[in-house]
């Protein structure tokens, strides 16, 4: 099913304005204007993995890591990184993975266990393992040990991409051969015969109620939580005649519950952005909206809600998002204390029984679960590291701080 951008243009261009864009190159202190990834570290921090080394901003400056700096670091040519919730930093490059412990870095590759060493995306799951999608397949960190998956399990084509379900399930975007779902002890494949628009996958995103927001080569399609085919999304982001399809780079799904999708087109025109996805309509961001270019590798968000956007050609933050401002309401929800230490206490001014309560991190990864019954709801953060976190029930999200 086509879904047609519907806003008129007078519209458009008043919401496109009404969203602040900053952009970094590398005058401002990035090593390279080539970023292709980025993750959001549980203080805050913006973690780059770029095409000369890694790089870590805290909102003013830029702290650049290189193999001459930091000899542990695999190689400058760094594609994927994530920030695991004890503050660890995972670079992947084509040489192995590295990981930060705030003071140096290990290197690790086939020899420690990988499924091969040009690594494509790093995902931290809910239970703590942390999975690194591969050209040749996946490899799972648990327990201090590595464990690779391939052939016959994962296609030819290897993964591009790590999402998860509740469940526990773990989703793998195939390059070539769809959706593959590991339920801890098999892999199934679901393919273009079970609704996906392609097998080239390039990232999912799993929102509030389950369903899989997956990015293929020839649009979005939607599952639901058992993986069944739910819709298409074909013609979200408008390019220029005679190009219809949208090639997805990524997908997210924010705190509160819209679909952020990057597309880039670089065949008979170079075309990419971003299109975000609320209130049943597709509103599209470009270069000429404040974009540092076309080609949109990875998004991200951190714990204000701000998207944080890489490209071929800089960086970008969006922020003062009001798309969908009603979905942000949180009028009647209030946290305190605030910050908290060991316990935080949730009061409604109306019930929500029933209601699906989550606390997450920076990263918008899902740390707390569980249901709100009448007006007030106390969840303990005694576990949780110093830093800034999100609280989500049903449409409302408040952010609060933990202190230690």
């Amino acid at each position: 099913m086509r879904t047609p951008i519907s806003l008129a243009a007078s519209l458009l261009t008043t919401l496109c304005a009404a969203q602040t864009f900053t952009t970094w190159h590398m005058a401002d202190g990035l090593p390279t204007d080539d970023i292709r990834d980025v993750a959001v570290a549980p203080d805050g921090t913006i973690w780059l993995a770029t095409g000369a080394g890694v790089a870590a901003f805290n909102g003013s400056t830029f702290t650049v890591h290189t193999t001459g700096t930091h000899p542990g670091l695999a190689s400058n040519d760094a594609y994927a990184i994530e920030v695991t919730t004890d503050g660890d930093v995972w670079v992947g490059t084509d040489f192995g993975v590295s990981v930060y412990n705030g003071a140096s870095y290990t290197a690790y590759t086939t020899a420690n266990g990988l499924s091969d060493n040009e690594i494509k995306n790093i995902k931290q799951a809910p239970n703590g393992d942390v999975w690194l999608a591969t050209i040749n397949g996946a490899t799972r960190y648990s327990a201090s040990s590595f464990t690779a998956f391939g052939s016959p399990s994962i296609p030819f084509g290897g993964a591009t991409h790590v999402a998860f379900g509740s469940n526990g399930d773990v989703l793998l975007s195939g390059g070539l051969g769809g959706m593959i779902v590991y339920n801890g002890s098999t892999f199934t494949a679901v393919t273009t015969a079970g609704g996906l628009l392609s097998n080239r996958l390039r990232s999912i995103a799993v929102n509030g109620a389950q369903e899989r927001w997956v990015g293929t080569s020839d649009g979005i399609s939607v599952m639901d939580a058992a993986n069944a085919h739910i819709t298409d999304h074909e013609a979200f982001f408008e390019l220029p005649p005679p190009d219809e399809l949208n090639p997805v780079t990524d997908v997210l799904i924010d705190l509160v519950g819209r679909v952020w999708a990057a597309v880039y087109v670089d065949y008979l025109v170079t075309e990419g952005g971003i299109s975000v996805y609320a209130n049943n309509d597709w509103l599209q961001f470009e270069e000429s909206d404040g974009l540092a270019g076309p080609n949109v590798r990875r998004i991200a968000m951190d714990a204000d809600g701000d998207i944080w956007v890489t490209t071929s050609t800089g960086l970008t933050e969006i922020s003062d998002i009001s798309i969908g401002i009603e979905e942000r309401a949180v009028a009647g929800l209030r946290l305190f204390p605030n910050p908290a230490r060991s316990s935080m206490e949730l009061l409604l001014d109306e019930p929500m029984n029933g209601a699906a309560l989550e606390v997450l991190d920076a990263a918008g990864r899902k740390l707390l679960a569980g249901n709100a019954t009448g007006l007030r709801h106390r969840f303990d953060v005694s576990m949780l590291p110093a830093g800034l976190y999100t609280v989500r029930i049903g449409a409302r999200a408040a952010r609060f701080m933990v202190e230690r």
